[in-house]
């Protein structure tokens, strides 16, 4: 038996469905994927991160944890656990599309979107200068950087991550406060 093509949903579709959705979904090239849930390790390493960006950006740049849209061209809908964004007025109240900085916090269900998919759709953004993708079950931060034109990664296991785009620093204790 053959089964029903399913025709591929537009961008514009899926900006106005979600608003009234229980369950926030994420949009790739025409296909929607559920949120998963995440546990309290994950909220409260996002909430240590979104903390501190927010005393470091000041009134220079928006902060938003888990609720605000990124979106990617026409392509991509993703909800980032952390962004920054230092570019002015939201294009849109639902959606941002310029962050100068996006945190991902691992989980299980997520690991291998996140450090593959999301990291190339990330970085593909002109306005990005930084990808922190923290680890859930050990102290590791992987930092992707942008250098002139290319993109460099390292892995921190202490010490300080540089974020330019908030003029400061973030260190390994701050993002693991009361969790690791």
């Amino acid at each position: 038996m053959v089964k029903p093509v399913t025709r591929l949903m537009t961008i514009d579709e899926y900006l106005e469905t979600e608003l009234a959705r229980e369950v926030r979904h994420e949009f790739v090239h025409g296909q929607i994927y559920a949120m998963a849930g995440v546990t309290g390790k994950h909220n409260r390493i996002c909430i240590n991160i979104t903390s501190h960006f927010m005393n470091l950006s000041k009134d220079r740049c928006h902060v938003y944890q888990t609720d605000v849209k990124l979106r990617i061209r026409r392509e991509k809908v993703y909800y980032p656990d952390v962004m920054g964004v230092c570019q002015g007025e939201p294009p849109d109240e639902y959606y941002e599309t310029d962050p100068c900085i996006l945190v991902e916090v691992l989980s299980p269900s997520t690991k291998d979107i996140d450090q593959r998919e999301k990291a190339d759709a990330y970085r593909s953004i002109p306005s990005l200068q930084t990808y922190l993708i923290v680890d859930t079950e050990s102290r590791t931060v992987r930092c992707y950087w942008l250098e002139g034109q290319d993109w460099q990664v390292q892995d921190y296991v202490d010490g300080e991550i540089p974020l330019p785009c908030l003029e400061g620093t973030i260190g390994l204790e701050q993002i693991y406060r009361g969790v690791l």
